[in-house]
């Protein structure tokens, strides 16, 4: 009798596992992934781990699906945008090389300029010096027209002293002459004398007269020429002077022109540098042209190939996900009210409850941080994480993540204290670390009414996430995260 009931169970056992395997097959065939087991029928482990596996497929495809969609309306404005990019690298090339040329033009132009400066620089240095061997004869020729016009006073007071000598000579020979008509006939050859002696004073006072004119006229150029040449000496000078000054000026403005030059040769350089990158640039914007092309034919493709899949209408008609849901929200509201509460008290500050400094955990791996509201979500959140992760056996976490994904207070069985063991540590303490992986970027980043994402945890299991976003009056911070399996 034994016997035969454990046949009867046996072969009930056989037809139901063929039943569902039937359906399995039937839905595969069709691409079906809105999986649910035969009614009727009792629940077996196989069951369960078939309505999780399509599940996982189903969400899986879903976020496919959902992400080629976004990727679909986002070519075409990649396409308009690289479009609008190569038009605008080769507006910035033509820009470019309009500039290569004009500093090319300009650099030329300064060289030529440098040159003809430097001549010109030459020239003045070479008028200096004649200025200055000027300055110097003309130095010489006043000091010579001194000198004579000093001897022209000596001759003048000589020349006094001959007429003067003339002058007494000519009296002498008068009282000769009236001593020689006193003598009578004796005195008529001193007479003669007397009248010789007298024509040769007078011719000595003539000439003593026009010599005396003659240095008089003399002594006048020569003071005039000394005053000139003195005259001439100054300007020479002053020219030798502004020369030299226009010769430095000239010679700091060839400096600067050589240095303007080295800095064009360096802006040239450079240009050389930006059109090798324009060049490059217009010649990836072309490339990403095709490529936006090839991603639109390629997203078509993906979108043809996901939607052969029936997906489940509304994921919340799982009950798991529904659940979840609720949790989520309920939990996200009891901390977006605690928060508020110690706002409210001034258990914490708002820059510190929203603060994004991230200080470090020492020998931690992966990294720890610690921050201003650690301490606050500490006493806060385990008891409302807590029953929640409680509340069903197949959920795996119900924490907090803020804006940027770091979880301040993990579910106490993952904050279990550091052993040094990074595999064991990494399962036992996740508290404490920014999670940057798809899913820990997007937790507390979205503000949707959910969002529900599978994915392959860290530590290795396939897990859903759902998360719903943290508001703190009209503030968000972040989202509240439950992870959990189908079966």
């Amino acid at each position: 009798m034994v016997n035969f009931w454990l046949d009867m169970v046996y072969k009930f056992m056989i037809g139901g596992e063929r039943a569902l395997l039937d359906q399995v097959a039937n839905q595969l065939k069709g691409c079906d992934l809105n999986f649910s087991a035969p009614s009727g029928e009792p629940e077996t482990e196989m069951s369960r781990r078939l309505t999780a596996g399509f599940g996982n497929l189903s969400e899986a495809i879903r976020q496919a699906a959902a992400l080629s969609v976004q990727i679909a309306e986002e070519v075409p404005h990649i396409t308009s945008e690289n479009g609008g990019l190569a038009t605008q690298s080769q507006a910035q090339m033509d820009a470019l090389t309009a500039i290569f040329t004009a500093t090319q033009r300009l650099l030329d132009g300064l060289q030529g300029g440098r040159d003809e400066l430097r001549e010109v620089i030459d020239l003045a240095k070479e008028a200096n010096r004649c200025a200055q061997a000027g300055s110097d004869a003309a130095r010489e020729l006043a000091t010579a027209m001194t000198e004579v016009e000093s001897r022209s006073v000596r001759a003048h007071k000589i020349v006094e002293v001959i007429d003067t000598v003339a002058f007494q000579t000519n009296i002498l020979s008068i009282n000769a002459r009236i001593e020689a008509a006193h003598a009578g006939e004796l005195g008529q050859g001193f007479a003669v004398i007397a009248q010789e002696i007298r024509q040769l004073a007078v011719r000595t006072a003539t000439a003593a007269r026009d010599v005396r004119g003659i240095i008089g006229e003399t002594s006048s150029a020569v003071s005039n020429g000394a005053r000139s040449a003195t005259a001439t000496q100054q300007v020479l000078t002053g020219l030798g002077e502004l020369m030299t000054r226009a010769g430095v000026a000239m010679e700091s403005m060839a400096e600067r022109v050589t240095g303007q030059g080295q800095e064009l040769v360096a802006i040239d350089h450079s240009l050389k540098q930006v059109l090798a990158i324009g060049r490059n640039n217009l010649e990836n914007a072309g490339r990403i042209a095709e490529r936006s092309e090839a991603l639109q034919e390629a997203t078509d493709t993906l979108r043809d190939c996901v939607g052969l899949f029936r997906l489940p209408e509304d994921p919340l008609y799982e009950i798991r996900h529904a659940t979840v849901f609720d949790l989520a929200t309920a939990s996200a509201s009891a901390v977006s009210t605690a928060f508020a509460a110690a706002l409210h008290s001034g258990a914490i500050t708002a820059a510190d409850l929203f603060s994004s400094d991230y200080q470090p955990i020492p020998g931690t791996q992966p990294p720890k941080h610690h921050t201003p509201f650690d301490r606050l979500c500490d006493e806060l959140l385990p008891p409302i994480q807590e029953p929640a992760v409680a509340s069903q056996p197949w959920i795996v976490y119900a924490i907090c993540a803020n804006y940027d994904g770091y979880v301040p207070t993990h579910n106490l069985r993952f904050a279990q204290p550091l052993t040094g063991d990074q595999a064991r540590d990494l399962v036992g303490n996740r508290t404490k670390r920014i999670f940057d992986d798809r899913v820990g970027r997007s937790v507390g980043s979205h503000t949707d009414p959910y969002r529900l994402q599978v994915y392959r945890r860290d530590t290795g299991e396939i897990m859903f996430d759902l998360s719903v976003p943290i508001f703190i009056g009209d503030e968000h911070w972040g989202g509240f995260r439950v992870g959990y399996a189908l079966a």
